[in-house]
């Protein structure tokens, strides 16, 4: 059974009334883009009705509420502000039948599935429906998520410092590395490494975020260093015949594979013997 009428009323822009029992996942509006869809809507027309439903307001007045379309909604009102006589008739809109329950999720899945609402705002969003007491598999199955994609955007929401949240509004840095910094690293730590990709213009890597999270691993020395490392070993060797320099050049020549296993093993058991 379809949860809306099909139906397309007119409905008075004033009459519609917006958050009131369902807020919008979206928190963030660019007002150039607002302006280039309501030129949009002012050529070619409203292609899309938005969508409203039947709520009551706090003291229990009967209202239409907005469901999905705001951005929609936002232009309209734009258009009006310049001529009050555009869509005098009332904004096109197909009526919502479910529950409030239900139309958050509507509202959801409509931003989502578009990609025009940025991780932070899911995530918040997502967390708020967690703190109402809906369970993440709940969530997955409804906005048709696995249940990983779900727990990474509660844990980035509750772990994630502003600097984090931000950054990754500015395309800084994608969601995958900011839920990496956000999930083994304090608040501190992670505005660290934001601080560090603004100074240098940077943006940061799923890698680079993972290993920042890894705190028990050890930077690897690249070949250049490993390759100095051993000129310095060998002069030792040449100019003290040090045991310990020469065990250092054997070893860094065996990691670089200079050295094989068996002569490593080799040259293992003649020092065990001495």
């Amino acid at each position: 059974m379809s949860m809306f009428d099909t139906e397309i009323v007119e409905i008075d822009v004033a009459d519609i009334k917006v958050g009131v029992n369902i807020s919008n996942i979206r928190t963030w509006f660019d007002r150039q883009s607002i302006e280039e869809l309501a030129e949009s809507i002012k050529r070619d027309g409203l292609m899309v009705p938005i969508v409203v439903m039947p709520t009551e307001d706090a003291d229990g007045n009967s209202i239409q509420e907005l469901v999905a379309g705001e951005r929609r909604f936002r232009a309209i009102q734009l258009l009006q502000r310049e001529d009050p006589d555009f869509m005098e008739d009332g904004i096109p809109c197909i009526q919502f039948a479910g529950t409030i329950h239900d139309a958050k999720y509507l509202n959801a899945i409509e931003n989502i599935e578009r990609e025009d609402v940025d991780d932070v705002d899911v995530s918040a969003w997502i967390f708020s429906r967690v703190e109402d007491g809906v369970t993440q598999t709940e969530i997955a199955e409804r906005l048709s998520k696995s249940g990983s994609w779900v727990s990474q955007r509660v844990t980035f929401h509750d772990r994630a410092s502003d600097d984090v949240k931000q950054a990754l509004r500015e395309k800084l840095i994608g969601f995958m590395a900011a839920y990496e910094l956000s999930k083994n690293l304090s608040k501190e730590e992670q505005d660290k490494w934001i601080a560090k990709a603004r100074k240098h213009n940077e943006k940061i890597t799923v890698e680079a975020a993972k290993n920042a999270a890894d705190k028990d691993k050890e930077k690897k020395p690249g070949k250049k260093a490993r390759t100095a490392l051993l000129r310095r070993a060998e002069k030792c060797v040449d100019a003290t015949g040090s045991d310990i320099a020469r065990g250092i050049c054997d070893s860094l020549r065996f990691v670089d594979g200079l050295i094989s296993e068996d002569e490593m093993e080799e040259i293992i058991s003649f020092e065990e013997t001495k």
